[in-house]
């Protein structure tokens, strides 16, 4: 785990402008993902009726709603299963300045602030359910011609001690090794982000996933 920011910001630094391409390590950006990252180690919960909090232990992956031309969200439906309004305000947000919800909800969102997002969640050992299925098309955008941010967070799951399980409802991944969990650090999961890059080592990885290999 990232105890200190010094230790954090030097990992993402040491992954480099070249991985980082949005701006993630501009002035103040690592700062901001690394509250984000001490918020989802601390674990998932969720307010009960009372005002009071218990432990949920769930993090959600997937892609944002649709938008209609009036800004607001398109609830998720069969043909585009999806993070919805609905879904934000049962499981709750988390952010830069906490909240201890289930969804990314970022003021400042950048790559960097996602992944350290999603390794707090591995190394709080989170269950991780997929808002969005697994197909091939929320995997690879073939118009830009790579990978999607759900399959860089299937990536980041699969490599980091989790197994991903077909339910009735989505796809859940479960921690099965605690060890490469706690191990889980930016500059690895940059390995593994490089190692599938491509559209065909993706797609092995998908197919690997799909039938639980």
């Amino acid at each position: 785990m990232y105890e200190s920011i010094n230790v954090f910001a030097a990992d993402a630094l040491a992954c480099g402008a070249a991985y980082y391409t949005d701006g993630s390590l501009k002035r103040g950006r690592i700062e901001l993902a690394y509250r984000i990252y001490r918020n989802a180690a601390a674990g998932t919960k969720l307010t009960e009726l009372d005002g009071g909090t218990e432990d949920f232990g769930v993090t959600i992956v997937g892609r944002l709603a649709r938008r209609a031309e009036d800004g607001s969200w398109v609830p998720a439906d069969e043909g585009f299963p999806s993070i919805d309004e609905i879904m934000r305000q049962n499981l709750g947000l988390l952010g830069e300045q906490g909240g201890g919800g289930a969804i990314l909800d970022a003021a400042h969102w950048s790559v960097l602030a996602n992944d350290a997002w999603l390794l707090g969640g591995i190394h709080a050992r989170t269950e991780f359910h997929f808002a969005s299925p697994l197909h091939w098309e929320n995997l690879w955008d073939e118009a830009s011609g790579r990978m999607t941010i759900t399959a860089r967070e299937m990536i980041g799951i699969v490599t980091f001690g989790y197994r991903i399980q077909t339910t009735a409802l989505e796809p859940v991944g479960v921690c099965v090794d605690a060890a490469l969990a706690r191990s889980a650090s930016l500059p690895a999961y940059r390995d593994a982000v490089a190692r599938y890059s491509g559209r065909d080592a993706l797609a092995c990885l998908h197919a690997q996933v799909r039938t639980g290999a």
